[in-house]
């Protein structure tokens, strides 16, 4: 009787003195609250940096190295690469082609977008069928797109030469040095409207439905209710928009290899084409590598720039 009294207390006593150690052991190990951020974020940093960081060393190192794909050899040229783009005048070039580009999608990206978005959401009814209607560019196969494009821009049977070119006498606009990269970024413009319009009627629901009553009995008119409420609203929708929009345009490629191969006399040769064409067509890794990393430090110079002027007011006032 005794042992059978004994052994559950035994027992209940061993378990307890096994949980004791075990809570000190948690404590002496515990981690430093300030740790704690960087411990539940360390999945998606060691991502980051295996798909991002370590392509941008790679393609830093390959910059100073002359690579002989034929012959298999390697040569150390340090800066080398840098004068020969600089040098050559190519990468001058291409840099003004993307800010060019830049300058004729991202404001008829965005306003675009929110003029639709503004006029979707004023509609009682069909508001899934025009909001499919006008985000179905942005599901498409840009590639394939660009296609159709340049059947459209075909000279003189094409559509655009046919109907706009007969009233405005601008035609051949891919044959055109002044006119390709134009004729290109029409079709950028096209194919972004749709997600820049989609972010834009997410940011519309953040519109606080008492302001507007607000301004409509203080005799506020739809203008005015745009400009001072509605819009300070689609502050974060706005930057973000703004931001995917520069980054999609700064990286054109698929457009201006399917309809001008970054011609006519690489009037229309963005920094995106010019690192395939000097690293895919003519082999020269080291030279395409120092294009890339002229396109990051140019999207990189845009978005902080973009942040910086007005994106963290923007972002500021829509989370008033």
């Amino acid at each position: 009787m005794v042992l059978s009294h004994q052994r559950p207390a035994a027992l209940i006593d061993r378990i307890t003195d096994t949980a004791d150690r075990a809570a000190t052991l948690a404590r002496r190990i515990r981690i430093p609250a300030r740790w704690a951020p960087l411990l539940l974020t360390s999945p998606a940093l060691v991502l980051l940096a295996v798909f991002v960081l370590m392509p941008v060393i790679v393609v830093a190192a390959l910059s100073l190295f002359n690579y002989d794909l034929l012959a298999g050899t390697t040569s150390y040229v340090g800066l080398g690469n840098y004068r020969t783009s600089l040098s050559n005048g190519q990468l001058q070039q291409g840099i003004w082609h993307t800010l060019l580009y830049w300058l004729l999608t991202v404001p008829a990206i965005v306003g675009l977008g929110l003029a639709i978005a503004v006029a979707i959401n004023t509609l009682t009814h069909g508001r899934s069928l025009w909001r499919t209607a006008y985000f179905l560019p942005a599901a498409a196969t840009l590639a394939a797109m660009s296609v159709v494009w340049a059947w459209m821009f075909y000279p003189t049977s094409g559509v655009i030469d046919s109907t706009i070119g007969r009233l405005t006498g601008v035609t051949d606009w891919l044959d055109s040095t002044t006119l390709a990269l134009p004729a290109v970024a029409i079709v950028g413009s096209w194919q972004g409207i749709g997600s820049s319009m989609i972010m834009c009627l997410a940011g519309l629901n953040n519109v606080n439905p008492d302001l507007l009553e607000a301004a409509r009995l203080d005799r506020a008119g739809a203008w005015a209710r745009l400009c001072h409420v509605t819009l300070p609203a689609l502050g974060p929708a706005l930057v973000f928009s703004i931001i995917v929009a520069t980054r999609n345009s700064l990286s054109v490629f698929d457009q201006i290899q399917v309809m001008t191969q970054g011609g006519p006399v690489q009037s229309s040769a963005t920094l995106s084409f010019l690192m395939w064409q000097r690293a895919i067509t003519f082999s020269d890794i080291g030279g395409g590598s120092v294009i890339s990393l002229t396109l990051l430090g140019l999207v990189l110079a845009a978005t902080a720039l973009q942040l910086r002027s007005f994106g963290r007011r923007w972002e500021s006032a829509g989370r008033r």
